[in-house]
């Protein structure tokens, strides 16, 4: 059986770029041999138990954040944290590994030649890679804009329509811009109750949604066209975006 070796190793600088390609270049497999602890699952995260590509290797001490004496990987594997799981009417308790070790830092002289690994909690890895991605994904959303358009002659039906979309697009913190234009391909005449009635449309889009969007920029108006930036309550104004804002609250259509 080997032994670890305990002595220090210095490696030559040639010897160690050798092992850091090799460690880049490293292709880790979606499931490991041993399915129960925990096989890397994405090529651009840290190697994990088997996968990890060195004999021996010296573990981090999580209360001195230092390397403990060298050991082999398979007894370091071997020993990972249990714990036994009864279910009532599933018979005898199941055993679960709740750790797994994964690679920190491939062989260097300041280890002595070998490569460290941490023990990590499996609840604990989860929970900070949900966090993870529930920041992800908000980041997204708070980037993300989504467009509805009203033509002035909408239908009272398709305006409903509209609402309900652009409520479900607020509810999950997406920023909306709401277009108010003349439909494609209509004429240029207006009667004289026209302005009236576009002031009456935006009038009831804004009411309606008033209770889950918010203006957070000015709103950009043109001649026979206006649009109007919503985002959720929750979410702050900037305090630049809205300088103008009062200026056309009060009176979204300019009148004739």
């Amino acid at each position: 059986m080997l032994r670890p070796i305990l002595s220090t190793v210095s490696i030559p600088a040639h010897g160690l770029r050798t092992i850091l390609s090799s460690y880049r270049q490293h292709t880790l497999p979606i499931f490991s041999p041993l399915g129960s602890r925990f096989a890397s699952k994405l090529n651009d995260t840290p190697p994990i138990n088997n996968d990890i590509p060195y004999t021996y290797v010296r573990v981090v001490d999580p209360e001195t954040r230092k390397p403990l004496p060298p050991k082999l990987l398979s007894e370091v594997i071997d020993n990972l944290a249990t714990e036994s799981q009864t279910k009532p009417g599933e018979g005898p308790p199941k055993t679960f590994i709740t750790q797994f070790a994964q690679l920190v830092a491939p062989p260097s002289e300041a280890t002595g030649g070998y490569a460290l690994v941490k023990l990590v909690d499996r609840r604990e890895a989860a929970a900070r890679e949900k966090a993870q991605r529930t920041k992800a994904q908000a980041s997204r959303k708070a980037t993300e804009v989504k467009e509805i358009q009203f033509a002035w002659g909408i239908a009272a039906a398709d305006v409903q329509h509209k609402l309900r979309k652009a409520r479900q697009e607020l509810g999950r913190g997406v920023r909306v811009q709401l277009v108010f234009a003349r439909k494609a391909g209509g004429g240029l005449e207006r009667d004289s109750g026209t302005r009236a009635k576009q002031h009456a449309l935006v009038t009831e889009v804004l009411d309606a949604l008033a209770d889950v969007g918010k203006e957070w920029r000015t709103r950009d108006e043109r001649r026979n066209m206006m649009v109007i930036y919503l985002q959720d309550l929750q979410r702050p104004t900037p305090h630049k975006s809205m300088s103008a804002k009062q200026a056309t609250s009060n009176n979204p259509v300019k009148p004739e």
